[in-house]
C-alpha cells in the first residue's frame, strides 16, 4: 500500500471518528460516559484531529526522509 493510499485512508478514518462524537448528542444516541464534556469524548475528538493530521502528511507530504530513506 503506497503512502498515498494509506493517507487517504488515515483522512477518512479521522473524519469519521469527529464527526461521529460530534453528531453522537445532536442526534441523540445515547453513549453512556461520552458526554461532550467528558475526558473520554475529549481525546476521542483529539485521536481523531491526529489521524486527520497524519493522513494529510502522508498524502500531500513530498516524501522527504522522515517518510523513506533511498540508499545510493
Amino acid at each position: 500500500m503506497s503512502n498515498k493510499t494509506l493517507g487517504i485512508v488515515l483522512i477518512v478514518v479521522g473524519v469519521v471518528i469527529v464527526a461521529f462524537m460530534f453528531l453522537t448528542p445532536a442526534l441523540h444516541i445515547v453513549i453512556s460516559g461520552f458526554g461532550p464534556t467528558s475526558k473520554k469524548f475529549i481525546a476521542i475528538v483529539v485521536v481523531g484531529v491526529v489521524v486527520f493530521v497524519a493522513g494529510l502528511l502522508l498524502s500531500f507530504g513530498k516524501g522527504g526522509k522522515w517518510v523513506t530513506t533511498k540508499k545510493k
